[in-house]
């Protein structure tokens, strides 16, 4: 078997600051470790489980948060800023699953620590097709496109909420009950080591449960910047780009991926 695991850094257990997840702040290099330490237990859970191939993303900003000597042996790893067209190097039909670890909120999710949508500096908010959408749905839809089904996401409840409502049926582990953008009920990081891999392999086993994303065509993106200027720097033709008001563009494409590298290009 074969998996695919996408790792971003607001869900992972012990993680609720802006300094946490910031390359440079203080506590940046402690949330390494935590982030290391909790993929390191679901790829562990995935050999268990009887991966022979695991090939694992780091999705968090610059792509180059783990702590490299201190990764699991048994996965691939890929770093670094890559194009939406390349997002998931290596990723193919042959795959069994996804599992997107450490994941959070949509923009806006209220009571979600760390909610954004993919640029917390600019986007206020993303809708596809007429429903809101966030980065478990635009990954879910990104593996789709090779017929692969996300099967498990971890983070807060409320990622795990979402990830329910748009996936249908995928697996969750919850790493904290969220109350606030940076606050919660947060489980012990050992504990979440301890019950993350478990969780993991439960997903591998009835992974035939869970359908590959997708979502017929034609597309449209509605943008929403934080503020006016963002979206007057942005390109518009009044055909396929159009600005619906201040802070608001619409992008209209019959080719998904085309239209997500439109949006984040």
């Amino acid at each position: 078997m074969k998996f695919y695991v996408s790792v971003d850094m607001e869900g992972i257990a012990g993680i609720a600051f802006k300094e946490q997840i910031t390359r440079g702040e203080t506590l940046y290099q402690e949330a390494r470790q935590l982030l290391t330490d909790e993929v390191n237990a679901v790829v562990e859970g995935l050999v268990r489980a009887g991966a022979k191939e695991i090939i694992v993303k780091d999705a968090h900003a610059t792509g180059y948060n783990f702590l490299f000597d201190r990764l699991h042996p048994a996965a691939s790893y890929v770093v670094g800023p890559l194009a939406m067209s390349s997002r998931f190097p290596g990723v193919d039909s042959t795959f069994d699953g996804a599992l997107l670890v450490g994941y959070h909120g949509m923009a806006g999710t209220e009571g979600a620590i760390l909610d954004h949508s993919w640029s917390i500096a600019d986007i206020f908010g993303l809708e596809l097709n007429g429903t809101p959408i966030g980065e478990i749905g635009f990954e879910a839809l990104l593996f789709g496109l090779h017929g692969v089904p996300v099967i498990f996401v971890s983070g807060d409840d409320k990622t795990c909420d979402e990830a329910k409502k748009q996936l249908g049926t995928v697996f969750t582990y919850e790493t904290k009950k969220a109350a606030g953008r940076h606050s919660g009920l947060l489980k012990a990081p050992k504990r979440v080591q301890k019950e993350i891999g478990e969780s993991a392999m439960e997903a591998v086993r009835r992974r035939k449960e869970c359908s590959p994303y997708s979502l017929p065509a034609p597309y449209e993106m509605k943008i929403t910047y934080i503020n006016t200027s963002l979206a007057d720097t942005r390109y518009y033709d009044d055909k396929e780009a159009v600005r619906l008001d201040g802070r608001t563009k619409l992008i209209k494409d019959t080719d998904l991926l085309r239209l997500f590298s439109r949006t984040f290009g």
